[in-house]
Formats: C-alpha cells, structure tokens, sequence
C-alpha cells in the first residue's frame, strides 16, 4: 500500500496559481544616457515582449513569465536581467554599443523534435492557462444532452405498427455513416456559474431546466457546470469510472506520440496543430489533435476519441471536441464543447444501443470580478431557481445559445407515440425491473424477484411476493407490503412500509415500516434478510442459527447543507431464537443457565454523514450516490433505553465510520475505509457488534467473506479494508486475455475487538464464539472480474484465526453489470 500511495504522489503534480508579472523601466544609451527607443523588451524563450516609446520607457505585464527578460537593439550588445516572477518590479537598463566582430557560426541538427518542444512548452503554461489561475470568473452556461435509440436497420421502418405511425418515421436521422437513430430523451439547462479564488468556492444557479422523454429521474442537476465537465487540462480525465491520460499530462509523452502537421491563423491567432496518438496498445489514451497558441502555448482546439482496446464495456466509442477563446488578453476559457458516447452492448450485435450527446456553450464572460464572500456560500451544489421548470417556449427560444434540430423540437409528442408500442413499454418495464427487483404496473409495482425464492434450514423452501405504489400514484408518498411463506415452519412472514418525502426541493424522507420475519444476525447489511436469492442458494455453511425478529419504526432523513445527510429513528424490536441458536443466563442462585425466550430493545438513532460535493441519482423515493472526490465520513450513536416499550436493555453505542474511492490513474482505482466503534452499558449479544460474515459462496463487497456467523463479538472494535480495480493494467498485455476484457481486482480487509464479561450477566456468548486476543481477523483476495461482462470470482485466504481441519482458502463470486 505504502509504494502504491508514493507512485500517486509522483504521479500526481503540484497544483500552481499563476499571477500576473510586472516590470518596468527606462533604457539608456550606457555612454550618453539618452533614452533609447524602440528597443525590444522580451521575456527569454516566450514571444512575449514590447518596444520602449519615444522617451526609452517601457511596461510588461503578464501571466507568461519567463525567468529573465532580454533588451535588443541593433548596434548594441544583447543583456538579460533576472525577473522575479508574480510579482510588481522595476528594471532600469543601460545599453552599451557592439563593436564589430564576425564570430564562426556553426549549425547543428535540434536536440529534440520539434512537437517536443511545443508539448514541453505546453506543459511549462499549463499552470497559466488553467482558468483557475483567475481571482474570480462567471459566464452564462448552457447545455443540451440527447440520448438516442441506435442501431435500428431498416427493417425497423417495415414493422406494421412503426409504418402506421409516421410521427415516428419523421423522427429517424442517420449518422455520417448512414445508420439510423431516434431520439428518445432530451435534456436542455441554463445556469449562471462563479468562481472565485480566494478562498476557493463555486456557485452554480439553474435558472432553466427541461427534461422531455423521462420520467422518475432527477438530471437537473447534472445538466450543471460541475457534473459535465472534462478539463483537458487535468493529467488524468475520468470516464464512466476508469481514469484516461490527458494529452496534456505532465507525462503524457510516455503515452503517446507527437507530431506537428500544420500551422495557420484562426481567430487572428498563430497557431500550431498537433497529432496526437498513443505509443502503444493497452493504456488507456486517447488519438486525435490540438492547435496550439504559438505565443501563451494554450489549447485553442482539441478533438479526440478514446483508444479502440479501452476496457468500458458497452461503451463502442465516445469522441469530443472543445474549442477555447482568449475572452480577455491572455484569459483562456473554453467556449464550446462537444461529446458523443456510443452504448452498444458489442460492437456487431444487431440490438438497440444509445447514443449519449452532450453540447455546452458558455457566454457573457466576467473576469477578476469578485462578488462579496456571502455571494457564493450557498446550500446546495446547484441551485435550482423557482422558476426554473417553469420557462416557455417564449425563454427558451430567447435564450437558448444555438437553436434546437427539428428532432429535439419535437421529441416529446414522438415520445408520447412510441410509448404506445408494445416492444418499447414491455422494454420499459423490463429494464425497471432488473435495476429496482420490481415490475410496473399501472399504480403498482409488483416483486420482489431478487428475494421471491429461497431456502433455509428452519423454513426450508420460501416463497414471497411484495407490492407497492409507483410514481404514477405518488411521487412524494409510498406505500408497500410484502408476505412471505416458509413450507418447513408452514409459518407466513409479512411487513409493511411508508415513505413520505415531505421536501421534494430538499430530499427530507420520514419513513414509517412493520416486519414480522426471520433474519440472520451478523450477516452482510446487504444480505441482512434470508429471503435474499443469491444470499441463500450455493451456501458453505447451514442457515442454522436464525433469529425471528419482529421490529417496527419510524426514522427520517434530511439533506442539509449541500455536504451533509442527517439521520435520526427510533426503533423497537423482539428477537426469538430458532434453529441452533439459543438464548441462556446465569442463574446466581441455582448455578444453572436459565432459557430466555425472547429480548427486546427501544432504541434511538442519530447519524451525521458528511460527504463534501458528493451526488446523487435517483427516483423520487430510492437514490444512489455516484460522485464525491472526497472521503465520505459518518458518525453515529445509538441509545437502548431500556424500559421504553418493554426493553430490557440500557447502553450507548458509537461508531466513527470512513469511506474513500480515489482515481489511481493508471493503476485503476482504489476504495478503502476504516470505522471504530465503542459500546457502552449492558447488552445481550444480538445487540452488540456481530462482527459480519458469509456463509455462502455468493461475493458481499462489505463483509467478511471467509469469516462464520458468530464468530466474534465485541463491544469495542476496529475495521479496515482496502479494495484495488486494476482494470486491464496486467491482464490487457497478455495476447488472448486481452480480447476478453477481464480485469484485475485485489483486497484485503481485518478487524479486531474485544468484549467485556459485564454483557454475559445479561446473556451468555453462544459456545460457536470465539476471541480475538491480541490477533486481528485478517483475509485477503485476488481475483478476476468483467467475466462476460456481468461476473467476479475471486479466491480469498483466510490470514489468521484459521480453523483446524478447515482449508483457509475460499472461492467466492458474484454478478453485477459492470461498465
């Protein structure tokens, strides 16, 4: 860990804020001391310079600095003076008159190609280039996303239901290459963005947002500055999760291959234009060109598409092209940007895929114009005005930057006719199904088909369905059931649930619920239930010590801030044993162990989670966090009041929590977090820390695959784990391998935990458990994923606490889609 943590340090550079140089003076003759005019100031190794006026003054000011200045005119002798960088000087010179003399000039062949030299001086600018150099900026924004159907043949047009409906028709396009799309989702927004520098903040304000062929997904916020922006200038640049190396890295020419093909004016500017390909298959590059400034070496042009080996799935192609103006003298900004992604499941197949389109323009551009601090504190990440889904046709047409295509302008009467069609609701409702577990229907969705089937060794064979409201009956209010039924107990299972989000501006989520079924204690949180499919099928271990838990609650979650989720429940709950497991105590006056049918606890949760820029995407009830660039940290208290509805149990818990994904560039990417927790008072150990484990050979990312249930409980602990996706650094090299696109996964994950003899007064520790003493619980894995673009096997290897008899390796494996 420690050499991968000091190769991203090295790999990663320093980030520098340019300021303006400044410097003056006055040129004389060194005998006379008459002014000299017309003598040419210039910063050395730049093209940056002036002549000095008629009286010998001269003034230079710029952010393109060089680390001297050089004074020529003809007749006298050539002097440099060293400047001070960023900084208001004054330099008076004295020139002195050349004497005569013809020197032997002898020419040599350039130590280094001339498209080094340029990328060399690329580099060298970047830090003045970057618009962040700025005290403060802001301009207008606008963007328009569009996602089409493509890959339809011709075929499609003959089907008898398309050709009765020629509103479809009239929305087919083609590509440059003749095939046929049809837009199917149109996005449009319009924001004011601000930027200052001191102390570094941003602000964003949506002033106006559309969104025309979807519903049930919030993408105002994406349609922002700061969740559509891939800077050039960035070393590595981040697409769909995997880290692609910029052209424009610091060390981008051990990726790729330079040349200089052309040069010509654009806008009135000198520029140069440069190829750019990469140097060999495997990394994770791009190929295309840039013109380049030939004065401040910024970009005024790039295009490029990402490497054909790029280990994404599903993802055929994706190009994009931004376009930068000097909007103030050596202000560089970008002005325009263009994306398209190409979504196919393969290359040939003949299915549907997507096509994703991105256009933003940025205008009225305001410079080193700070607003007052209060200005840009602000609530949210984007600011979504009153107003802003409520823009006519009228705004738009006013407002918008480029006008809309013909397709765009009528996307959402074609969307309302293809909604009609068969195929493209049962498609519809089949792609709901498999990311939520449940089918639409009308006011209703019907499941739940991840946790509809299971097995067990107290009910044997289990069998359930669930229902709830869809967001056709409500989008702000929920209610679901579910029931369930074991052949073995011939018992039925049942619970029922209420959400209510009672500030759709500002996600406030009050959530109401009953469950009366069986669990299993010390299992993943993900798998907590036994009714889950693939936690209960292909198991190592019996489901053998299950607790029946019936439970009910209420709890509500608020957004606040733009960074921070604050949680707080209360929550009353009776656990009974079944199969193995058994509840005893002590009996002080017999010496025997007394059974203990039942336990129950009342308790009130507070959990503060900050995650500093963090996204989210979403319905309106159930959402997913896709994006913070910072460690998302939690800390949470638990009372058990005892008395409180019957409980039986006084104590305090508290955990302190910490996750982070970091981008490694090359090296993928790399997840790890860490929690401690503590546990106050008396508690029987159901409700201390179970420490997570897994008795089957389906793959849980957040537990501890090789460890049994019950196998060790504390009431103070510590967790660790570390988790690196390689992508296809090693495997991409190797001929073969590399066409299947597998990737390269390795973690490593420990706990530890102690727990004091004042619990089993209360409730004595199963004889399955076991103590840490001064070993941690260690395991580790390797192992390969993207098999077929939708599995993960890994090999664990249990490091210590191994068990006698029992072989310390493991095999594990699980399904996801991976991107």
């Amino acid at each position: 860990m420690l050499k991968i943590v000091l190769l991203i340090l090295v790999l990663t550079p320093l980030t520098l804020l340019a300021q303006q140089t400044k410097v003056s003076g006055v040129v004389k003759d060194a005998v006379t001391e008459e002014p000299l005019p017309f003598v040419k100031v210039q910063f050395k190794d730049s093209k940056i310079g002036v002549l000095t006026d008629s009286v010998g003054f001269y003034s230079i000011e710029t952010y393109y600095a060089t680390d001297s200045l050089r004074f020529t005119l003809t007749g006298y002798i050539t002097q440099r003076f060293s400047v001070k960088r960023d900084k208001e000087q004054t330099i008076d010179v004295e020139l002195s008159m050349t004497v005569s003399e013809i020197e032997e000039l002898t020419v040599l062949p350039p130590d280094e190609l001339p498209s080094v030299t340029l990328h060399k001086k690329i580099i060298n600018n970047k830090p003045i280039n970057d618009r962040e150099k700025l005290s403060a900026y802001e301009y207008e924004l606008y963007n328009k996303i569009q996602f089409d159907l493509n890959n339809i043949g011709d075929k499609f047009k003959e089907k008898g239901i398309v050709k009765r409906m020629d509103l479809i028709l009239d929305y087919l396009d083609s590509t440059e290459n003749g095939k046929n799309y049809l837009p199917v989702i149109f996005t449009e927004g319009l924001s004011d963005f601000y930027y200052t520098n001191n102390p570094k903040r941003k602000k964003e304000v949506l002033k106006a947002t559309r969104v025309v062929g979807i519903d049930n997904i919030q993408l105002d916020q994406f349609l922002g500055e700061m969740y559509m922006d891939i800077n050039i200038y960035d070393n590595n640049i981040n697409i769909v999760n995997r880290s692609f190396i910029s052209p424009i890295s610091n060390f981008a020419r051990n990726y790729y291959q330079f040349l200089i093909v052309d040069s010509s004016f654009i806008d009135n500017l000198w520029c140069y234009k440069m190829t750019f390909k990469p140097k060999r298959q495997g990394d994770m590059t791009f190929e295309g060109e840039m013109w380049v400034h030939d004065t401040t070496y910024a970009i005024k042009s790039i295009k490029g598409t990402i490497a054909p080996w790029a280990n994404i799935n599903y993802l055929q192609d994706l190009y994009f092209e931004q376009n930068f103006s000097m909007v103030e003298k050596e202000v560089w900004m970008m002005v325009n940007e263009t994306i398209l992604a190409d979504f196919k499941l393969t290359k040939k197949t003949s299915l549907y895929g997507i096509y994703a389109r991105k256009y933003s323009s940025r205008k009225n551009f305001v410079i080193n114009q700070a607003h007052p601090d209060a200005f840009y504190k602000s609530n949210n990440t984007v600011e979504i005005a009153d107003s802003a889904h409520q823009r006519d046709e009228t705004y738009w047409t006013a407002h918008r930057h480029v006008p809309l295509s013909f397709q765009q302008t009528g996307i959402g009467e074609m969307i309302d006719s293809l909604k009609t069609i068969p195929f493209f609701k049962r498609l519809q409702g089949v792609t709901y199904m498999l990311t939520t577990g449940y089918y639409p229907y009308g006011y209703f969705d019907f499941g739940m088909i991840y946790n509809m089937f299971s097995y067990n060794q107290v009910e044997k064979f289990r069998f359930g369905v669930a229902i709830r409201t869809s967001n056709k009956f409500s989008r702000r209010l929920e209610i679901g059931g579910k029931v369930y039924y074991g052949f073995g107990d011939e018992r039925f299972k049942y619970g029922g649930s209420v959400r209510y989000n009672v500030s759709p501006q500002k996600r406030g989520m009050l959530s109401a619920f009953y469950n009366y079924d069986i669990e299993q204690i010390g299992a993943s949180t993900k798998a907590s239930q036994v009714g889950s499919t693939f936690g209960t099928l292909f198991r190592t271990g019996p489901l053998d010590k299950l607790t029946f838990v019936e439970k009910a609650g209420i709890n509500f979650e608020k957004d606040v801030h733009k960074d921070i989720v604050l949680f707080t429940a209360f929550e009353w709950k009776e656990y009974t044993p079944l199969g193995l497991a058994n509840y005893l105590r002590m009996n002080e006056n017999t010496g025997f162990y007394d059974t203990i049918n039942s336990i129950r606890t009342s308790e009130v949760t507070f959990r503060f989670r900050w995650a500093k820029d963090e996204e989210f995407v979403g319905g309106a009830f159930d959402r997913v966090s896709i994006k913070s660039r910072f460690p998302i940290i939690s800390f949470q208290t638990i009372l058990g009041i005892k008395g409180a509805l019957g409980s039986d149990y006084q104590y305090q818990k508290y955990e302190l929590a910490l996750d982070h994904r970091v981008t490694a560039g090359v090296l993928g990417y790399i997840r790890y977090g860490a929690s401690v927790g503590y546990i106050n008072g008396s508690a029987a150990y159901p409700f201390l820390k179970v420490h997570e484990g897994n008795q089957s050979y389906f793959l849980y990312k957040t537990t501890f695959n090789m460890l049994n249930f019950f196998e060790f409980i504390s009431d103070k602990y510590a967790d660790a784990y570390i988790e690196n996706h390689w992508g296809g650094l090693f495997l991409d090299y190797i001929p073969g391998i590399k066409k299947l696109k597998w990737r390269f996964v390795s973690s490593a994950r420990a706990t530890w935990g102690m727990i004091d003899s004042r619990h089993e007064k209360e409730m004595i520790l199963p004889p399955f458990t076991k103590q840490f003493g001064n070993t941690p619980y260690i395991e580790v894995s390797l192992g390969l994923e993207n098999i077929f673009k939708l599995l993960r096997f890994d090999v664990f290897y249990r490091v210590t606490h191994q068990i006698p008899g029992v072989s310390p390796f493991g095999f594990r494996a699980r399904w996801e889609i991976f991107l």
